[in-house]
């Protein structure tokens, strides 16, 4: 966690060098770049409510770097600025009375943001309402109609009702895939075994529980809509499989065959699909579907649970050839891994079994395209809601590999507590807790420099004050003080054993009047500054290792 600058004094002349970085201009803006291998988390949100009104989500605008939203399940959403203190976030929505969350499953469950949030202000949300329990997927805008205000209550257009006489399996994941159109996950309607007429709602077509759907919010392209309750400006966009026009095949569907889906993503980098669907009771299943992918998959509920037949009659997992009940598609147990049934029915790319209740409800998360850590890109995050669990896979060939536990690197008290994963606009990740708080993953602190490649732009000159990168800003990390080395090369050659003795110490990344000191002729000096949060630097001074002396910090 340090930064390295050198400023040399020539013999003949007392010019300094003036050193600048300058940032690159894209989203990673301000992010110190960590080849880290570990993991930990830092509270960045507290004080929320808790329970079956806290946080569900997060995530933020397109491009908006300044900003996470994090969605409770009471109906509220608020926006925290970067750098402020956990408990400063501010309303950015609150629909409270029209959202119920009387039961565990219901509440403000999805937002997602238009791709051009930062003009038109124009947002999504899905949540179970009030009156009758019906999932509600709506359009907001905000106050001004651009970015910058909060949203506006009063601005509701609702796209579409579904009927849900349940309160459970509610799905409500919403996000803007690659092409530009609005995906939504539903699960199957509620109760357990999917009890929704002979064969349940996940195969049945004619509905639109259990199904992945696919939209055009803005009704700009493609036909009317087709199954969705008091439907409003949105229509079917061109190529969703199973359109074929009002009555048969619901128009909206994408895919189909879902249980539970909690939480899905997309690959900001490759476009693949992800899928979490929790099980009924002995299987949690990971779904994955290339970019490439024309929609139309079957993910087999309620004829399969994972890789494995349901027997809905008898609520189990007993291994057959075929559904007990006699319903469509056949089924064949197990499903080896990497095969697909000759059916049609899409295999998950990953499933583990409940344990015993230990694990019970899968929580799907994101692929790693974030900017901080470069060692982890490609990793597909998730965990498990019962266990607390926070793993990752990377998705090869269709195959999931490397599998890895961080479980205990970011702690163990997430057990019923790790209710979703986010993501801000630089892609890291964040986990929300039940007990309203708010978690980012990133490295160690000891990984990381005060000013690593891609930090935003500091300056060390001998004309004004020095500056450097606040880490407690980019990093999230809490820092107590900066201290700044300085090692006198008297021979004019740098080596590693050089000793920088501490010469200035400050709260705040910045020396006002800079060092008064020069270096001898033909000398120079060399910087090594390091960032605390303790009474000890947090890491020995950069790469490779500088020696940091006893010198006790003016």
């Amino acid at each position: 966690m340090t930064f390295r600058n050198v400023r040399w004094t020539l013999a003949c002349a007392a010019a300094l060098l003036l050193t600048r970085h300058v940032a690159s201009q894209n989203v990673c803006d301000g992010v110190s770049r960590v080849n880290n291998t570990n993991l930990t988390r830092v509270t960045v949100a507290s004080g929320l409510t808790s329970g079956t009104s806290g946080p569900l989500f997060v995530s933020a605008p397109p491009g908006d770097t300044n900003r996470i939203m994090i969605v409770l399940q009471n109906g509220t959403i608020r926006q925290l600025i970067r750098g402020a203190a956990p408990t400063a976030s501010t309303v950015f929505l609150d629909i409270d009375p029209r959202v119920t969350n009387t039961f565990d499953e219901q509440g403000l469950l999805g937002l997602a943001f238009s791709p051009t949030f930062a003009t038109d202000g124009i947002f999504y949300v899905s949540y179970t309402r009030t009156s009758d329990g019906d999932l509600i997927v709506s359009r907001f805008r905000t106050l001004d109609g651009t970015g910058n205000t909060a949203g506006d209550p009063a601005s509701e257009q609702i796209l579409f009702r579904v009927d849900d006489n349940e309160s459970n399996h509610n799905g409500g994941w919403m996000s803007f895939g690659p092409d530009g159109f609005l995906y939504i996950s539903q699960g199957d309607g509620g109760n357990g075994g999917d009890p929704h007429g002979a064969c349940g709602n996940g195969q049945n077509t004619g509905v639109i529980l259990g199904k992945m759907l696919r939209i055009d919010p803005t009704g700009s392209v493609g036909t009317a809509p087709d199954c969705g309750l008091d439907p409003g400006s949105y229509t079917i966009p061109p190529g969703n499989p199973l359109a074929d026009g009002p009555g048969g095949d619901c128009d909206e569907i994408w895919a189909y065959g879902l249980r539970n889906p909690w939480r899905d993503s997309f690959d900001t980098l490759t476009g693949d699909l992800y899928i979490a669907d929790v099980g009924q009771g002995c299987w949690e299943e990971i779904n994955w579907a290339p970019s490439t992918s024309t929609g139309g998959e079957n993910y087999g509920w309620r004829n399969f649970e994972g890789r494995h037949c349901f027997n809905a009659p008898s609520m189990s997992c007993t291994p057959t050839s075929s559904p007990a009940d006699g319903c469509q598609p056949a089924c064949s147990d197990p499903v080896p891994v990497g095969d697909a049934e000759p059916n049609g029915t899409r295999v998950p790319i990953l499933e583990y079994p409940s344990n015993g209740g230990a694990e019970c409800s899968v929580t799907g998360g994101y692929v790693y395209r974030g900017c901080r850590m470069t060692g982890f890109q490609g990793k597909y995050f998730y965990g498990d809601y019962c266990a607390g669990t926070v793993l990752s896979f990377q998705q090869v060939g269709g195959v999931a590999t490397n599998p890895q536990s961080w479980t205990a690197q970011v702690g163990t008290s997430l057990a019923l507590d790790l209710t979703s994963f986010g993501q801000d606009a630089q892609g890291e990740l964040y986990i929300t807790d039940r007990d309203g708080l708010v978690y980012m993953l990133l490295p160690p602190l000891t990984n990381f420099e005060v000013s690593g490649a891609g930090a935003i732009p500091f300056q060390l000159s001998k004309t004004g004050p020095w500056t450097w990168e606040d880490l407690a800003y980019t990093s999230r990390h809490t820092i107590t003080a900066y201290r700044v080395h300085r090692a006198n090369v008297a021979d004019g050659v740098f080596n590693v054993g050089e000793v920088f003795d501490c010469v200035f110490t400050s709260p705040t990344p910045s020396w006002p009047g800079g060092d008064a000191a020069d270096p001898l002729p033909g000398a120079f000096f060399a910087y090594v500054v390091t960032g605390l949060n303790g009474p000890t630097p947090t890491s020995p001074g950069g790469t490779p290792t500088r020696t940091l002396s006893g010198v006790v910090c003016p």
